[in-house]
């Protein structure tokens, strides 16, 4: 039982669309529930053709003084792949008026048992409901784009913490192979880049509700490096359990370093893991 906070640095496009391809490939010896808890609004619904309900609105208008495992299952439905899904608020303001359900999330999400949370916290702002939720993290994932802005909002991310009490590993997750490599980008920020997808428009117009063959996705290098992704933040999540286990050191500061070059492909890391398969909507969506 661990709870992943996914975390989109500015700027960082494709953010959600990582988060669901490594749900989506999650390893299979360990049941996953893909939460979409972006309180400036989730877009799952739209792309799917979910309805809203259940989800975690209906969620907040049964919530009283607490929250049990069963209520947040009975309130999940599943993507057209299988994947059990959380579907988030459709707007910033229904994503308000969940009031203090935000803050009983976290803990039933981390102690959900026997599953995996990856929760798609969206962007991190000051005053963000969704701060509490990630203070009970395992494991906190940046998403960032390797590019010159991109380095700069994940120096500016990773100088605040992500919230008020998270001692959780920190790993970042980049969301294109270009122009500056996964080596690159660590020794700009002092932090491990735990992987690398590469763009791909097709692959990632599939994952997020487009028709196309499940066979030929599983086959993509956006979809194979999501695997290894998987394989190696759930390897972390379950070290992370075990008292005084990083991922790596805290950051007491980011190192003022030169910008990276450019012109290198980044790198993927991998693992012996066996994976399920992506998700592949069986239809279009309106």
């Amino acid at each position: 039982m661990s709870l992943v906070a996914w975390v989109g640095v500015k700027g960082a496009g494709g953010a959600s669309t990582a988060a669901l391809a490594v749900a989506s490939v999650w390893p299979r010896d360990r049941k996953v529930l893909f939460a979409e808890l972006d309180p400036a609004g989730g877009e799952l619904a739209a792309r799917f053709a979910l309805a809203p309900d259940p989800g975690i609105v209906q969620l907040g208008a049964a919530f009283r003084h607490a929250l049990s495992p069963e209520e947040v299952w009975s309130n999940a439905q599943k993507l057209p792949g299988g994947v059990p899904v959380l579907v988030g608020p459709a707007s910033a303001q229904q994503g308000h008026a969940l009031g203090h359900l935000w803050e009983h999330l976290g803990p039933v999400l981390a102690a959900l048992p026997d599953t995996d949370v990856i929760a798609d916290c969206g962007r991190l702002e000051p005053g963000s409901p969704i701060l509490e939720l990630a203070g009970h993290a395992t494991v906190v994932v940046l998403a960032a784009r390797p590019t010159l802005e991109g380095v700069a909002h994940l120096r500016a991310r990773l100088a605040a913490p992500v919230a008020p009490v998270s001692d959780a590993p920190t790993g970042i997750v980049l969301t294109a192979d270009r122009p500056y490599s996964a080596a690159e980008v660590e020794a700009a920020v002092g932090v491990k880049v735990i992987g690398v997808l590469p763009r791909d428009d097709r692959a990632a117009a599939m994952l997020n509700g487009q028709p196309g063959s499940a066979s030929a996705l599983s086959r993509t290098a956006l979809v194979r490096a999501a695997r290894d992704m998987a394989a190696a933040i759930s390897g972390v999540a379950r070290v992370a359990r075990v008292p005084q286990v990083a991922l790596v050191p805290q950051v007491a500061r980011v190192p003022q370093v030169a910008h990276p070059r450019a012109e290198r492909p980044g790198e993927v890391r991998t693992a012996d893991v066996e994976c399920g398969s992506a998700v592949v909507p069986s239809g279009p969506t309106p």
